[in-house]
């Protein structure tokens, strides 16, 4: 029979210890953009995007309260300039700018179990038109985000933008 050592106890421990913690403070996180007004799924959604009800202001400011959950080091990277950084420091930059996104879109999920009264089984409680529409603001942010495209991307958005018209 297998056991489970002292530090694999401790370290397991922990770990559900800090994820408890970590939803505990999301929870309270939401309530208070919630107050705050931020109480659409929409609010979340970069306002270069259609469909989005942020303001630049707002979305900048969402997104520097973000930030300032990472670690200073990380904070200091993002604050420098793109081109002061070597190649292996973009990356490390561009993977804290997704992870900005990514907490930004925890928030918005949050915010769309509420308002939905979800039990949180998953995107498959969704609308099918809800699906092709989250689909297709996918397919704009990534191509908004390209840095090398092989194809024209403002023809790619604009032919998506009227997909998501036909979706209205």
């Amino acid at each position: 029979m297998r056991t489970l050592s002292t530090q694999t106890q401790t370290a397991v421990s922990k770990a559900v210890s800090t994820s408890i913690n970590a939803n505990k403070a999301g929870i309270a996180a939401v309530d208070l953009l919630i107050a705050d007004g931020f109480d659409k799924p929409t609010d979340y959604i970069s306002p270069k995007s259609e469909g989005s009800t942020i303001s630049v202001e707002e979305f900048n400011n969402l997104n520097e309260a973000i930030e300032l959950g990472f670690a200073k080091a990380v904070q200091a990277l993002l604050a420098k300039p793109v081109k002061s950084l070597t190649d292996a420091q973009k990356a490390t930059r561009r993977y804290w700018q997704q992870q900005k996104g990514a907490r930004r879109n925890d928030f918005k999920k949050q915010v769309t179990k509420r308002q939905d009264g979800s039990d949180g089984a998953g995107p498959r409680n969704r609308s099918l038109d809800q699906r092709v529409r989250d689909n297709l603001n996918d397919v704009i942010k990534v191509c908004q985000s390209a840095e090398e495209p092989n194809f024209d991307v403002a023809d790619m958005i604009a032919k998506v933008k009227l997909a998501l018209a036909i979706l209205k």
